[in-house]
């Protein structure tokens, strides 16, 4: 029995029979590099949407928010405004419309009153909604000094002689309006246009037709305010200036 001869061959680590290096497992430096560049840009443009989606979300909430506050008091006027009263038989001063002009755009601060039917403005459960009131619709600051939406009413009928309208409490109706304007007319020019007029002086008439403009409260400080506007016409002042 004949003795074998094994040889063992050795060599480098990671080297093929040939001599040559074989490619050794993992990343290279600039592989790991890209990789860390492309998963920050991939988490940049992920927290840019997402922030991005998030602001958007929160500016729509609030600005539901705003025109929430805004439509609520643009419909009391417009319910207010048509429910106007008039007492027929000549012009009737104790219900005129009064309008003071304090201003105009977002600044403008001017006040109105009309003398109405209804729970519009005053609730359906006042003692007197449903017998003519008049109702005043101005601005002023409420118990946190946030300027406001103000309204004070109060019977026409049955009052003592040293009553003061002055001397009421207003209900402030919303915090997010910051600005009102108030335009109205009677007739129109000659182009057939409404010949608006800043300020009514007529206060012992009704105009036939109103506009009313709401500057509600920016989303943000600096930005313009949101504007809602709603023209109107008034039927009972028909029977003041078509008797």
């Amino acid at each position: 029995m004949g003795v074998g001869l094994i040889i063992i061959q050795t060599g480098l680590k990671g080297a093929s029979r040939s001599g040559r290096r074989l490619p050794s497992a993992g990343f290279t430096l600039l592989e790991v590099l890209l990789s860390v560049t492309i998963l920050s840009l991939v988490s940049t443009v992920t927290f840019m949407t997402f922030s991005a989606a998030t602001s958007a979300w929160q500016r729509g909430v609030t600005l539901c928010d705003r025109l929430h506050h805004g439509d609520f008091v643009v419909n009391q006027l417009v319910m207010g405004l048509r429910s106007a009263y008039y007492r027929e038989g000549g012009e009737q001063p104790d219900c005129g419309f009064q309008h003071t002009n304090n201003g105009d755009g977002p600044e403008a601060t001017d006040e109105i009153s009309w003398v109405k039917l209804g729970g519009a403005l005053v609730g359906r459960d006042q003692s007197y909604a449903g017998s003519p009131h008049r109702v005043r619709f101005f601005l002023a600051d409420d118990e946190e000094g946030r300027r406001s939406a103000a309204v004070t009413s109060w019977q026409i009928n049955g009052q003592p002689d040293d009553f003061d309208p002055d001397s009421l409490d207003p209900v402030f109706l919303s915090s997010r309006v910051k600005g009102f304007n108030c335009r109205a007319a009677y007739e129109l020019d000659g182009n057939g246009k409404i010949n608006w007029l800043d300020e009514w002086i007529e206060t012992n008439k009704i105009p036939s037709m109103v506009e009313i403009t709401l500057y509600i409260q920016p989303i943000k400080d600096g930005e313009p305010p949101v504007e809602l506007k709603r023209v109107l016409g008034l039927r009972v002042a028909e029977v003041i200036w078509n008797p």
